[in-house]
């Protein structure tokens, strides 16, 4: 197995555990769930997110690209920075539960988004489909 593909095997693994933590900690922010509060999940996501910022950069390294060289990466790139917003209102900063709930429905949208691009390589994503 080369270094890409370890790369790529630890990237799409937290990236699963990424979307599927922010999952849970979406639904126990709508159920009130005190487990939203303790340590460890306030920690393990940023944990989980760095190594997979971590291995994105090691495999552009690897490729010799930046991420704006290619349209589908810089379309993935956005959809992050809407996702990480969106998500920061959804558990931190929105000032009313509707406003949360919306945030984190959209921040999940965006999590899709995602992954149709990183799987047909085209900005277009899921419209491909169309």
């Amino acid at each position: 197995m080369s270094l890409f593909e370890v790369l790529k095997l630890v990237h799409v693994s937290c990236a699963f555990l990424s979307v599927t933590g922010f999952a849970l900690r979406g639904f126990w922010m709508m159920t009130g769930n005190p487990r939203l509060r303790r340590r460890v999940t306030r920690v393990l996501p940023h944990t989980i997110d760095t190594l997979l910022l971590a291995t994105a950069l090691g495999m552009l390294w690897l490729w010799g690209i930046s991420p704006l060289q290619l349209g589908w990466l810089t379309a993935k790139l956005l959809a992050l920075l809407l996702y990480i917003v969106l998500g920061m209102v959804a558990l931190r900063f929105g000032r009313t539960r509707r406003v949360k709930i919306t945030a984190w429905l959209l921040a999940l949208c965006c999590a899709g988004y995602m992954l149709s691009v990183a799987y047909t390589k085209n900005p277009l994503g899921p419209l491909l489909l169309v």
